[in-house]
């Protein structure tokens, strides 16, 4: 009985001083008192599967069976993790369990991110529906997750299937935290993935973009910065409610293809998010905004919006130029600007976040870096001679 006393002094320090998903190694059976020990074994409870146990389309369920007999930190791991078919019960993935499980399904389904962990480790892996084969997180040097390093109670998110964010470390005293994004396909007959970190920065300002009288919380992702070989970085623009639920998020990249530019703006006393893509490939232009506030699940209302197109090639293919309604938009988008912040844009190719959305010109450079641009001359006036002079040239 002394042994046995000693058995649940020792437990009960290891599940003072843990965590949720830590374990400590499991205690050996006490063959002198197998009775007692049997009787702790069936009094314990059995980890469960945490998070998102069925999948978003009802197909799928992820679930614990069994019990495995071990004691570790106050709960049994259980004997198996199965993904079942909900409708004819078939297994379709089996797996040993953990003293911690926790699973996420992509939206549409067609991924489930399994997290788990033992005594000073935690793991993730993917696994995709149709094969049923699985992909390992590991960081983007290829090494897994440090030694006493564990997941958060809101450890990832799917932002759109086969796309997964991930944090890593608990923040605070449990230790930094790290942010990664995951990109999973299924090719060839394997689940293969990338992985980018994170650098998550608050935006300074408070704003209410969805107009309920409490602000937002605005953050900038830069995601990988292309510091690695053959791959683009991107930057991303969320906002978040004050409980730190992601409500809304778009990203730009710095290729050409994908210019664009955020602001947030002040109309009538209230808050907008104003989207301004000004984009010319060779000499066709199509200039686009839209300026919307977000509804209470952070879908987009828009209530102004507005485009020009036009051609500055002059050739047979020409399609059409019209100096007074390119110069109107240009003057309507500036005047939003006029009170507005700069959030992100990458025009140019160059990142850039935070000044006055007033100091933005990237969309009037076509303009005013041509050396026919007259000062003393309204926009308009310029455009139109700046066009005929192209015009002549080009068809003389």
């Amino acid at each position: 009985m002394r042994k046995l006393l000693g058995v649940l002094a020792l437990v009960l320090l290891l599940a003072g001083c843990g965590q949720t998903g830590t374990t400590a190694e499991p205690l050996p059976v006490e063959t002198e008192e197998p009775d007692e020990y049997e009787a702790l074994i069936a009094a314990t409870p059995v980890a469960q599967v945490e998070g998102e146990a069925v999948s978003p389309d009802g197909r799928f369920e992820m679930r614990a069976v069994g019990a495995s007999g071990q004691y570790i930190s106050g709960v049994q791991p259980p004997e198996f993790l199965q993904i079942v078919d909900r409708e004819t019960g078939e297994v379709l993935w089996q797996d040993q369990g953990w003293p911690w499980q926790s699973v996420l399904w992509s939206p549409e389904g067609g991924f489930a991110a399994l997290a788990y962990s033992a005594r000073t480790w935690c793991a993730v892996t993917i696994l995709e529906t149709e094969g049923w084969t699985m992909w390992d997180f590991a960081l983007p040097d290829g090494s897994a997750i440090p030694e006493y390093t564990f997941l958060p109670e809101d450890w990832g998110v799917w932002q759109s299937e086969g796309s997964l964010d991930l944090t890593i470390g608990r923040g605070g005293d449990a230790g930094e935290q790290r942010f990664y994004t995951c990109a999973v396909e299924a090719r060839d007959g394997k689940l293969k993935g990338i992985v980018w970190e994170e650098r998550h920065e608050s935006l300074p300002g408070s704003y209410d973009f969805d107009h309920d009288g409490k602000p937002e919380l605005v953050e900038l992702v830069t995601v990988g910065e292309d510091k690695e070989p053959n791959l683009e970085g991107w930057y991303e623009l969320r906002v978040r409610t004050t409980d730190n639920r992601l409500y809304w998020s778009r990203s730009f990249i710095t290729a050409h293809v994908g210019w664009g530019s955020y602001f947030a703006c002040k109309v009538d006393g209230e808050d907008y998010l104003l989207r301004y893509l000004p984009t010319m490939y060779q000499g066709y232009a199509s200039y686009t905004y839209e300026l919307f506030y977000l509804d209470e699940t952070g879908e987009e209302q828009v209530v102004r919006e507005g485009s020009v197109d036009f051609d500055m090639n002059f050739n047979e293919m020409h399609q059409r130029f019209e100096p007074e309604e390119i110069a109107a938009f240009l003057e309507e988008v500036h005047g939003l600007l006029e009170d507005s912040e700069l959030l992100l844009t990458t025009e140019s190719g160059n990142f850039r976040s935070g000044g006055p959305g007033a100091d933005f010109k990237d969309d009037l450079a076509y303009w005013t870096d041509d050396p026919l641009y007259d000062e003393s001359k309204s926009l308009e006036e310029n455009i139109r001679d700046i066009g005929a002079y192209w015009e002549e040239m080009r068809t003389a």
